[in-house]
């Protein structure tokens, strides 16, 4: 009997893992500092250090374009993180507070994209993290379901975290994923979206 509630658990788990793998873009999670305040407009007012720290360089600049337009069009006044900063190594942070010092900023604004779903000829297979249930292996929570041959397109995550650079305290972070896309401009664009929108409920807007 507890075997085959087990069973029926997981999959309700993986219907609703599918469900979301067809829909919009889904949120993971959200996470505001308690002692930021419900509307603290914190990217309001003064400069914003933007960067995009993306696995692929490529994306970087693009993603980099589209996040300050974005911004922008929401009254934020944006100012590129250089160039040359290294967002993957640990110090990173270190570097982008340095950047926004010297620029004049309060605060600092990451959007990282990484892979995250990926639909394939062989199968479906999505994933975050590090394990997967299934024959395909996946970043964390996975799941796959075979279906037919060669390799489809790939979902992306979008976490979005602010810094506070007066304290080095981050005050919000959230994470939306995609469905699998070939386009992926307009996925990124469409995850850029809905993490600002998150972050204009949360009140930093």
């Amino acid at each position: 009997m507890e075997t085959w509630s087990l069973l029926r658990r997981s999959a309700a788990l993986a219907a609703l893992t599918l469900a979301a793998c067809v829909s919009a873009p889904q949120r993971w999670g959200e996470w505001v500092d308690p002692t930021l305040g419900p509307n603290s407009g914190i990217l309001r007012g003064g400069k914003v250090l933007i960067a995009c720290d993306t696995f692929d360089l490529l994306m970087r600049q693009p993603c980099q374009d589209d996040l300050a337009r974005a911004l922008a069009a929401r009254g934020v006044n944006p100012v590129m993180a250089p160039v040359a900063t290294t967002l993957n190594a640990r110090e990173s942070e270190a570097q982008l507070a340095t950047s926004a010092t010297a620029v004049g900023a309060d605060t600092v604004f990451v959007l990282s994209l990484s892979p995250a779903a990926m639909s394939t000829g062989s199968g479906m297979s999505v994933g975050i993290g590090g394990s997967s249930w299934g024959r395909s292996s996946g970043f964390g929570i996975g799941l796959s379901a075979p279906v037919g041959g060669g390799w489809g397109s790939t979902g992306f995550s979008a976490t979005g975290r602010v810094t506070d650079v007066r304290n080095g305290r981050m005050v919000w972070s959230t994470t939306f994923v995609a469905s699998p896309s070939s386009d992926i401009g307009g996925q990124v664009r469409e995850l850029t979206r809905n993490v600002l929108d998150s972050a204009q409920a949360a009140g930093l807007l």
